[in-house]
């Protein structure tokens, strides 16, 4: 046998290895995470279904924050408390775990599951029925509704389709970015370098007939790399019969800026607000230190006009930088971001609101204001999965005050995943006129966000157990249109009112 040839089976028998380690790491996190297993062993004799007190794992006090049952641990059990020697972030560790255990939410694995209801649906302002449009391919992530009620969709590792008004699925349209099949799928989730994102249509899609992309753009030996590297870009084209021409890129960074991180963290959600300017976001696609770096893309969103030119009126805006080819500050609009996994626009307004994924705890949704500093991460409400306070913040020197950042309109701890959303907008379901409505992943939950005066005033849970939700949005018939990922396949629905 061959060097070559021995070298190359060490590298697969090496990879796989390193797969099936992620997979069981992945698979068993929930079990051995700190806080269950301090639950199973301080508290579970009194407070569980075989306890001999309250179980403080059913829906009894549904409604307590964290901070509540954490007071309420520290006041009512400080002396197990002393006695267990637990961290002061234990405390709230305990919290959160109860509320995981009330609110039933799965593990990363689990959360592909899935269950379409068949009967009407009686939430708190509308009655409806959830129909089934149809079945997809692997890994769902976006749609755009088409004013002739066609659908656009956008498969990660397959591309871009179109959806007839009858429901069916044509091939794939030719001409678009190339995607490049999943390196691994670890827990049901894919591990990709170089995949579709999202789809938008431009604001005055009627009479120029402009469809954004959002993609991974993937290089290697091409950009000097050994290995493959991804990064966000935006280009737009238009669709002719099932091709796409005209294409232009819009928004792109150095090669330079490209990373080996996968995509998963890639975000790439797009936006445009009532004045023509579209957004793009990019998770942390690389090193946190770098979020805070206007030169990098990471943790940002980022502004450019529709044609691809960049506002001078962007906040950090400095026009030619012959020291540095690679910035990518011009575009810079907020940053201190995670995983900005939703980006919509206020159709009252214009103003950009954005979902971003917390750790354990501290999902966010944002009010985007330019040149915001977000937070992360020095900030959040969540803590880290050993059941820790966040420290890397500290740790890479990072030193704002929190009364520097733009605090979230509404926060989400314990963490549900949050995805993509939208404002709802018509006259279909009356009763929630302006209401958001949220998808989430590892929850498989549709929340409805009522928000008057900055502050949160009703939130309610739509439909659970639905499977992953990678997005939401308003069709031209006003109904609500749900994109849903399972394991290998996923599924469009449809919310219709009844009665």
């Amino acid at each position: 046998m061959g060097k070559v040839v021995k070298i190359a089976l060490g590298l697969l028998g090496f990879g796989g290895m390193v797969v099936l380690g992620v997979s069981w790491y992945l698979e068993t996190r929930d079990q051995r995470e700190p806080s269950r297993l301090a639950f199973l062993e301080h508290c579970a004799s009194c407070h569980s279904a075989s306890g001999n007190g309250p179980d403080l794992l059913t829906q009894y006090h549904a409604d307590d924050s964290a901070d509540e049952i954490t007071n309420r641990i520290l006041v009512r059990h400080s002396d197990l408390v002393a006695q267990a020697q637990f961290p002061e972030p234990m405390v709230k560790a305990l919290a959160l775990y109860v509320m995981e255990q009330r609110q039933a939410l799965p593990s990363i694995t689990n959360s592909h599951a899935h269950a379409i209801p068949k009967d009407v649906v009686e939430s708190q302002r509308h009655a409806f029925k959830v129909e089934l449009i149809t079945e997809v391919g692997k890994g769902p992530y976006s749609i755009a509704p088409l004013p002739d009620g066609r659908i656009l969709l956008v498969e990660k590792v397959r591309g871009l389709s179109v959806i007839d008004t009858a429901g069916e699925q044509g091939d794939l349209v030719e001409g678009t970015p190339r995607v490049w099949s999943e390196i691994a799928q670890v827990g049901g989730s894919f591990a990709v370098l170089g995949s579709m994102l999202d789809v938008q249509l431009h604001p005055d899609y009627a009479s120029n007939g402009w469809i954004y992309l959002a993609h991974s753009d993937r290089c290697q030996l091409d950009c000097g790399s050994p290995w493959p590297v991804t990064m966000v870009r935006v280009v737009r084209g238009r669709l002719v019969g099932n091709r796409w021409i005209d294409s232009e890129v819009i928004w792109s960074v150095d090669k330079d800026q490209y990373t080996v991180v996968p995509d998963a963290v890639a975000s790439g959600r797009l936006a445009f607000d009532h004045q023509g300017f579209g957004y793009v976001t990019v998770g942390g696609k690389s090193t946190y230190d770098n979020l805070h770096v206007m030169d990098t893309p990471y943790g940002k969103i980022h502004r450019f006009n529709d044609n691809g030119s960049v506002p001078e009126d962007n906040p950090f805006w400095l026009g030619e930088q012959p020291g540095d080819s690679t910035s990518s500050r011009n575009t810079v609009w907020t940053y201190g971001h995670r995983t900005v996994q939703g980006l919509t626009t206020d159709p009252r307004t214009g103003e950009i609101w954005a979902t971003e994924m917390g750790p354990r705890g501290g999902d966010e949704i944002n009010l985007i204001r330019r040149g915001g500093n977000y937070g992360w991460p020095l900030y959040t409400e969540g803590l880290d999965y050993n059941a820790e306070y966040i420290s890397i913040g500290k740790e890479l020197g990072l030193d704002f005050e929190f009364s520097e950042t733009i605090p979230p309109v509404v926060d989400f701890t314990p963490a549900p995943s949050l995805s993509n959303f939208i404002f709802h907008n018509s006259d279909q379901f009356p009763n929630w006129q302006n209401d958001l409505l949220v998808g989430s992943l590892r929850a498989q939950t549709l929340f409805r966000v009522r928000i008057e005066a900055g502050r949160v005033v009703e939130k309610e849970r739509l439909l659970t157990r639905l499977g992953r939700i990678r997005d939401v949005e308003m069709g031209y018939d006003g109904f609500v249109y749900v994109l849903i990922e399972h394991n290998q396949t996923g599924s469009l629905i449809r919310l219709v009112p009844t009665g």
